[in-house]
């Protein structure tokens, strides 16, 4: 058997690996049901009998299963008591007695969760973005508990299959990417490269180490010339924004390129398409669902607690109970807006909150090549039809754009360079597509130094190559 060199990329959004053998490299088939088949939807779906589903059928399984049926929820004891905490008002029902009651005594309230019954199946995306989150370990899946480390691992499992079918034996050795920074604590940072480690391990990998993502796609790039090169690669996915500037020397050959060329320095903010989804979900459909709705005789406005749930798409099932389903029909009644709030309540009932954020990322997308589009939700109890313009949605994620441009700053700081310095600007992931950004990069850089890579493979490209001297 020969030897191989593997690259993973496991990213927010999509996933993707690379096999070299030493003189080319090769990006993997890993989902044939996406229409990019060398990127992997980084979803996971897991059904009540336990069997999981990966990429773009999890998607399809979650929507043909979940959207449009009934939800049963019930109230379970967790059984844990939990001591009311000081100076908490009493209860002051029936038994009420303050002359007879000692102040010193505490009392305590039972623990439990709302959970929901009847479910077919759960959906996990974004993963990524949660394994920074000490406090969050794992959860419980139907009658199983899963840590987060083994839901990653179900995604990684087929990637490491496919390597080792191209390879015709199992590849245990791996250079994985890392964003630099999962978080701008470092004990946040810490504990998810840790988590990703634990988990390729779980999938198969024995030997893994990591390696920056942006420096991964500025390899890819550098690797295929044969010049001195100052180059930046700005990588903006679905959970963060990275940013690498290198110094490549003009030796030949993959080996003495790599050994000449240097660092000179990383950035990165865990903001990008994501939080871009989040902000126009927010300030396009917050107001088709009533959030400027005010009801009843005082004239109140909607509790934006609801409104936030909606972003969490994944637990807007959890509104779906009578308490707050009756809560919205008498609010109806009384509101502004009473269509917005059927809307709402309809969102709810049906369980559309996936097929929404699939239809809002979806106009992101078509905002990359048209100047406007339609968010459009076509359900038979559900028709939303929201224009968006290019301008638009340019004002809408302004706040997201300025933290990205100081993270592009703070890599030229730190590496002591001004942007005419830079010989090229290398572009990768889905959200560097977005024309705001690319006329951010321009202004700064010039639309001459732009260079875009494949948007989804470059970094699991670039990763192989590192594989072979590492």
């Amino acid at each position: 058997m020969g030897k191989y060199y593997c690259g993973v990329d496991f990213g927010t959004s999509n996933s993707s690996v690379a096999l070299s053998d030493g003189s080319q490299v090769k990006v993997l088939s890993l989902d044939e049901a996406n229409v990019s088949p060398t990127s992997l939807p980084s979803l996971l779906y897991i059904t009540n009998d336990g069997d999981p589903i990966i990429g773009r059928e999890a998607a399809n399984a979650f929507i043909e299963r979940n959207v449009d049926r009934e939800v049963l929820l019930k109230k379970i004891d967790l059984g844990i008591s939990i001591e009311a905490y000081v100076a908490s008002e009493p209860d002051k029902g029936e038994g009420y007695r303050p002359h007879t009651t000692d102040g010193t005594a505490r009392e305590a309230v039972r623990a439990s969760a709302i959970v929901e019954v009847n479910s077919p199946g759960r959906l996990f995306q974004s993963l990524k973005t949660l394994l920074r989150h000490s406090g969050f370990h794992g959860t419980d899946v139907f009658d199983r508990h899963y840590q987060i480390e083994e839901l990653v691992a179900m995604i990684l499992q087929p990637m490491k299959e496919a390597a080792d079918r191209a390879a015709g034996e199992p590849i245990e050795r791996a250079v994985f990417g890392r964003p630099v920074r999962f978080s701008k604590r470092d004990l946040e940072n810490d504990v998810a490269e840790k988590r990703l480690r634990t988990a390729a391990e779980l999938a198969g990998f024995k030997d893994v180490t990591f390696f920056y993502e942006p420096v991964g796609a500025c390899v890819e790039y550098a690797m295929a010339a044969e010049r001195t090169q100052r180059l930046m690669v700005v990588d903006i996915g679905g959970g963060t924004c990275d940013v690498c500037i290198m110094e490549f020397g003009g030796a030949h050959g993959f080996h003495d390129r790599l050994a000449e060329s240097k660092i000179l320095s990383v950035a990165g903010v865990a903001v990008a398409g994501d939080a871009i989804d989040r902000e126009i979900t927010r300030s396009k459909l917050f107001p088709v669902f009533g959030s400027n709705c005010r009801y009843g005789p005082n004239n109140l406005p909607m509790p934006q607690n609801i409104y936030n749930q909606i972003l969490d798409w994944q637990n807007i099932y959890k509104l779906n109970n009578e308490e707050t389903i009756h809560w919205l029909i008498a609010a109806e009644s009384t509101a502004t807006q009473p269509e917005a709030l059927r809307s709402l309540r309809c969102l709810i009932q049906r369980n559309l909150g996936y097929p929404v954020a699939r239809e809002v990322e979806a106009a992101k997308r078509r905002l990359s090549v048209d100047m406007e589009t339609i968010i459009r939700i076509d359900n038979e109890a559900l028709q939303v039809q929201e224009p968006l313009e290019r301008k638009e949605f340019a004002h809408i994620i302004e706040e997201n754009l300025e933290l990205m441009l100081e993270s592009i700053k703070e890599a030229e700081n730190l590496a002591g360079i001004r942007p005419q310095d830079l010989d090229l600007v290398l572009t990768t992931g889905g959200t560097s597509l977005i024309p705001a950004i690319r006329s951010m990069l321009e202004d700064r850089f010039g639309a001459e130094k732009l260079k875009k890579r494949d948007t989804f493979t470059s970094v699991a490209t670039g990763l192989a190559i590192v594989a072979q001297y590492t």
